[in-house]
């Protein structure tokens, strides 16, 4: 009987213990809030994101009506412009070294038109605020980078989500 009770344990417990294991406790809620593995949900949260920081942007500068058009242009150059990824590419089987080679100096050539391109934006951009304004655009980007991308950390120093309320 100790052997068949033993054997019992033996069929039920390998199942189980063969189950991958799950998440972290309070982790599953978190990836799901984020939309963790489904391509949509988290391109429509980075869109709400970035819509976020640029209206907290626009508040903290607290632009002008004669500035709109340049924080339009400043905001949709820093919209359009996806940075190509660093380093390379996954290598393709077929290509040569010399190949590879052209292809990290294309890469590197997309990167530095894109950066061209971004410079040219905050340049003009900047030359548009008052210097009050050219002030607390230099503060962000010390405290974490201008622009749309500027971070959590700026809003929560300003009383936005997750900082100080000012009850």
């Amino acid at each position: 009987i100790r052997y068949a009770a033993l054997a019992a344990i033996c069929l039920l417990a390998g199942p189980a213990a063969a189950q991958p294991p799950g998440p972290p406790p309070g982790m599953g809620d978190m990836h799901a809030m984020h939309g963790a593995g489904d391509p949509a949900a988290m391109k429509a949260k980075m869109a709400e994101h970035m819509a976020q920081m640029d209206k907290d942007m626009h508040t903290i500068l607290r632009l002008r009506p004669d500035q709109e058009a340049a924080w339009r242009a400043f905001r949709d150059a820093m919209h359009q412009q996806a940075m190509p990824p660093m380093g390379m590419a996954p290598p393709k089987p077929a290509m040569t070294t010399p190949q590879r080679l052209d292809e990290m100096d294309k890469r590197a050539a997309e990167r530095q038109a894109h950066h061209a391109k971004m410079e040219a934006a905050t340049r003009a951009f900047y030359a548009d605020l008052a210097p009050e304004q050219q002030a607390v655009f230099d503060a962000l980007h010390r405290m974490h980078g201008a622009g749309p991308m500027m971070g959590r950390k700026v809003m929560m120093m300003h009383g936005g989500p997750g900082g100080p309320s000012h009850d």
